[in-house]
């Protein structure tokens, strides 16, 4: 029990402490790691424009050499006119703060109102205070004299010498200097040696990971190339209307203003309001009225709807993969770690963990806890809302797979699946009785409303369903009830309530294919099953199987009714996973079943085959493994 208990521990405590160890060498090293991590992604925007200039005859060091030359000298330029309107604004801050308390002076109006009366209230508090400090006691002003009388004596620090004096002016210079001529040389050599340094990497990962690997490096590369490029393309088109719009209206600063929001458009979500957050304060300091301020706001506001709901859906396609939530979470965690450099990286970082996570197995949580894709699938979260007794959720979840793929697919996607893994934990996770009857029961519901608000709207094959005419038929024209004359397909339950349930299904696919079905209770003994075959001269007997057990049911009904009847079809539905679906073929072919289905779509398509020979019937690829007569 103590060995247990101990590595129980150590299972969970390992994980966190390799955690604990990334998370500080990244804080303590980031004077490294910074520079690094920027390298790497200008490798990655840098390395489709290098490969293009490659295809117009120029070799690759040339390529590189002007790449990194133009895009340095840009970003030289670029920073250049940012700090000469830093440093404008710096020296006219006081001007626009004197403006700003005129504006907000001007607010008051008249100086009636609760604006008015909690000013007044606020003076009225600091005069109390001013005269609470005159009225001292006069011992306290007699000490403080007798302490002012006493000689002070004030230590000067020893003068810098001049080598001193000029480390502490351009430290500030030098360090970031340093960074961007290291970024500058791991760019350099890193797009020239981009192949080595993938064979490296693929070596280094080891060569029984080859497929992984190159997957890996091949939709990293793409994919971080292709959003990196077409974010900054995008970011940078924001910024320069932003500006000619700022320019025009007469807004200081625009191109100060314009450069920040290029920035903080790599921040989702939230960047780019910060941004306007600036140049609309300004505006609203400097302009003689409104206007200015609030056009300032609409000029942002339509840029902002246009480009995220119209240029960035058409460029970036279903965008970067990462779930809204975690990229909030990862904004402020980089923030953390490395300060503004990090909330501008944090994008760019977090989509490479997710590619990682979706490609290297030991990493797959990267893709689960930050990718966009659902964390369950729909039967897993069907039956855990049913689980939950949250039956309308459960609803919604069935109800959104059908809209999206169609009511056959949520059969065989959404409640076959959840009916069985009823099944199992009723046997062996420990699903009680009474949660498993409600599960039963939620499920009818379900299906009484998806039969009746969501009628099938494609065919056995797939295909949208037509009239006469050839038009795509609506939910309301297309045939829902079979006429009583209809071919009957009878279906048998192996041994279980939820069989039944799952012949519903099948029976209210069937609808559309001139066939009716009538199911048979879990009750019925197999003499009654004959004699019901017998009495309603049932075109095909459907035998239903929902591991686990039934199998050993199943074989005994197809011998008793092929003996009887040895023309009538039956065909056996398996709704579970086998370990050997050959040898379970073979078992129950040889007690007389024509075929064995997997899914209720193969079912729907075999049955309509058997009772409509003459009808056209192309069977799907995935019955040529069910087998046949």
């Amino acid at each position: 029990m103590a060995t247990t208990s101990s590595s129980a521990r150590s299972f969970y405590l390992q994980p966190l402490a390799t955690l604990v160890l990334i998370v500080a060498i990244l804080y303590l090293a980031k004077t490294v790691i910074v520079p690094l991590a920027l390298a790497v992604l200008l490798t990655f925007v840098l390395t489709p424009v290098v490969a293009s200039i490659q295809n117009r005859g120029l070799k690759r060091v040339p390529a590189v050499l002007l790449t990194v030359f133009l895009t340095f000298c840009l970003f030289g330029l670029v920073g250049w006119g940012v700090g000469v309107q830093i440093q404008k604004l710096a020296r006219e801050l006081t001007t626009h703060r004197k403006e700003i308390d005129v504006k907000v002076a001007g607010l008051r109006g008249s100086g009636e109102g609760a604006f008015s009366d909690l000013l007044q209230m606020l003076r009225e508090i600091s005069k109390g205070e001013t005269q609470d400090e005159a009225s001292k006691p006069q011992a306290d002003t007699a000490s403080e004299k007798a302490v002012s009388r006493e000689k002070v004596v004030l230590a000067q620090p020893q003068e810098a010498s001049s080598f001193e004096q000029l480390l502490q002016v351009a430290g500030p210079v030098l360090e970031p200097l340093a960074h961007s001529a290291l970024v500058l040389i791991l760019v350099i050599f890193m797009l020239i040696k981009r192949e080595d340094l993938r064979n490296r990497l693929i070596g280094l990962l080891g060569h029984e990971q080859l497929t992984g690997t190159t997957r890996v490096l091949v939709d990293a590369a793409r994919r971080l190339s292709r959003f990196l490029l077409t974010q900054l393309l995008v970011n940078v088109g924001f910024g320069t209307l932003f500006t000619v719009g700022l320019f025009f209206l007469g807004v200081p600063y625009a191109f100060l203003w314009g450069f920040l929001t290029t920035v903080l458009r790599f921040v989702p979500y939230i960047g780019s309001w910060v941004a306007v957050a600036f140049p609309l304060i300004l505006s609203f300091a400097t302009a003689p009225s409104w206007a200015q301020p609030i056009l300032v706001l609409v000029i942002f506001g339509i840029l902002e709807i246009v480009i995220a709901n119209v240029i960035e859906p058409l460029l970036f396609g279903h965008g970067t993969g990462v779930s809204p939530i975690a990229l909030l979470i990862a904004a402020a965690f980089w923030t953390w770690i490395w300060g503004p450099i990090g909330l501008v990286l944090s994008t760019p970082l977090t989509v490479c963990l997710v590619v990682l996570g979706q490609h290297v197995p030991r990493l797959r949580f990267f893709a689960l806890l930050l990718g966009d894709k659902p964390a369950l699938a729909p039967h897993v979260s069907y039956y855990q809302r049913l689980l939950a007794r949250d039956q309308q959720e459960a609803e919604q979840v069935a109800v959104s797979h059908a809209q999206a793929s169609g009511q056959e697919k949520v059969y065989d996607d959404v409640l076959l699946p959840a009916l069985t893994l009823a099944r199992r934990d009723r046997k062996h996770a420990g699903l009680s009785a009474e949660d498993e009857t409600f599960l039963f029961q939620a499920t009818r519901d379900i299906l009484d409303h998806l039969t009746s608000e969501l009628p099938p709207t494609t065919d056995p094959e797939g295909n949208a369903a037509v009239g006469d005419d050839g038009r795509d038929l609506p939910p309301a024209e297309m045939p829902v009830e079979a006429s009583s004359d209809a071919h009957l397909v009878l279906g048998c339950p192996a041994h279980h309530e939820a069989e039944e349930l799952s012949l519903s299904m099948l029976a209210s696919l069937l609808k559309c294919d001139g066939c009716r079905g009538e199911i048979i209770s879990t009750r019925a003994l197999p003499a009654e099953i004959e004699r019901r075959v017998e009495e309603k001269k049932a075109a095909l007997v459907f035998v239903a199987i929902l591991p686990p057990g039934g199998l050993v049911q199943a074989r005994y009904l197809c011998k008793r009714l092929h003996k009887r009847f040895p023309d009538l079809p039956i065909v056996v539905g398996y709704w579970g996973t086998a370990r050997n679906f050959d040898r379970l073929l073979v078992r129950l072919r040889g007690a007389g079943a024509s075929y064995v289905t997997t899914s209720l779509v193969q079912s729907r398509s075999q049955i309509r085959a058997l009772v409509n020979p003459t009808r056209p019937h192309t069977p799907p690829s995935s019955l040529q493994s069910t087998g046949g007569h």
